[in-house]
Parts: C-alpha cells; sequence; structure tokens
C-alpha cells in the first residue's frame, strides 16, 4: 500500500536573530523558496504545504509554487509556541479539509537551504526501507568538534566535558559523532498524534554533508550558504 508523505515547511513571520528571516534574501531569492524549490522536486512526497502565520510569507511561498493553505491561528503563532503543536495542527487540518489520511510526516525547516530534493527523496528511502522506525533526523560528522576535546569553565579552571579518562586517546580512535543540523525530520503519524514527538527515543540518520547543512541563524551563515552556493555553481 502507498503511504501518504506529507511535507510541511514552518516558517513563522517572527525571528529574533535576522529581520524576517525566513524570507530574507539569500542570493537573489527569499530564503523559504530554496526548501520551497526542494519539494517541488521531490518524487517521494506525496504533497507539501507552507504553514505560516505571515500573510506576506503566504504571498511569497504562493509565487514560487508553495501550497499555503490556511494561515496559522493566532495561537500557534506566539514566540513560545511549540513546533510540535504547529505540526499537528497542519496534519489534522489536512486530514479533515483534503479527506486524506497522513501515514508519514516530513518537516522541512526553511533556515536548512542547501538541502536538496535528493536529500529529501534519499531520507524518506531509508526511512521507509525500515518499517520499525517511527523517526529520521539528518545530521553532519562533527568529529572534528568531538565532546572529548571539550571543556566546561569552571570559575577560572577548565573542566573536561566527558570526564571518563579517555580524554588524552589519540583522535584517530574518537568514536564518529554527529550534530543534527534541523534539514530534514520525519515522524509517523502516530509519533505526531499520538505521542507529541517530533522524534522517537532511537531516530534513523540521514547524514548530509557539511556543506549542505548550514542552518541560517545568524548573519554569518547567511554569508557562508551565499558562498557555497556559489561555489556549487561554478562547479556545475
Amino acid at each position: 500500500m502507498n503511504k501518504h508523505i506529507l511535507g510541511i515547511i514552518p516558517a513563522r513571520g517572527g525571528s529574533k536573530g535576522i529581520k524576517d528571516k525566513n524570507i530574507t534574501e539569500l542570493a537573489g531569492k527569499p530564503l523559504i523558496a530554496f526548501t520551497i524549490e526542494a519539494t517541488l522536486a521531490s518524487s517521494r512526497l506525496s504533497d507539501a504545504i507552507v504553514s505560516t502565520d505571515s500573510k506576506k510569507i503566504i504571498e511569497i511561498a504562493r509565487r514560487f509554487g508553495a501550497n499555503v493553505p490556511f494561515l496559522r491561528p493566532e495561537v500557534l503563532s506566539k514566540d513560545d509556541s511549540s513546533t510540535i503543536d504547529v505540526i499537528k495542527h497542519a496534519v489534522i487540518w489536512y486530514e479533515q479539509k483534503r479527506k486524506q489520511r497522513i501515514d508519514i510526516v516530513v518537516i522541512l525547516q526553511p533556515t536548512a537551504p542547501l538541502r536538496t530534493a535528493k536529500d529529501i527523496d534519499s531520507s524518506i528511502g531509508i526511512f521507509l526501507n525500515d518499517p520499525g522506525a517511527d523517526s529520521l533526523i539528518s545530521c553532519y560528522d562533527a568529529s572534528s568538534y568531538h565532546p572529548r576535546i571539550m571543556y566546561i569553565k569552571n570559575n577560572q579552571f577548565m573542566k573536561p566535558y566527558i570526564t571518563d579518562n579517555n580524554n588524552l586517546i589519540r583522535r584517530q580512535k574518537f568514536e564518529n559523532v554527529y550534530i543534527r543540523n534541523g534539514a530534514i525530520y520525519i515522524s509517523t503519524r502516530r509519533l505526531v498524534i499520538e505521542e507529541g514527538k517530533i522524534i522517537g527515543n532511537s531516530p534513523l540518520g540521514y547524514i548530509m554533508p557539511r556543506e549542505r547543512s548550514v542552518n541560517i541563524d545568524e548573519t554569518h551563515d547567511l554569508e557562508l550558504a551565499e558562498f557555497y552556493i556559489t561555489r556549487q555553481k561554478q562547479l556545475s
């Protein structure tokens, strides 16, 4: 049986670090446009929608071909509104209005502009190949920033973050560690609706290269993303 896979792009109008972050310009177009274009090029998503509280974002998202079927309720548009509540609202709204039960939810944040349609489809493929999985997260290898070389400041002294006396072992023997990059989250409907979670206890992992794992939070991140976009255009 084919599963109905819904992509959801959550895009708040407000932001603290960068004003109007989700629609700020990156390489000549609004930030959210990169995620919209990736969803439109995906072959695995059954459908994709944008959930936003901003009429301005609605206008821009629709201009780039996105389906924005509603204006998010005010109660879900506050600084302390949780992502899971936003996602649950979108799932329930979609099922009621479209008369279509959703099996899998794919959350695609606009702040990860370098994630591609191939990343989306590959991660969905990994998820579908493990029938016991309830969630998946995208990550990048962060072994060069391994916790074994990290310290906590304790007054004027530095305390090892990992205190098992193995922090002097050779780096080549460190276990690989990964950082969640925020580009892709996949969850079953049950996990979202019944458990109120996006990430289960043992999520699958989809490993992305670091250059596609830029997550826009500060102006520096925009500059870094633009560098990678420009470099990719030069190489292609």
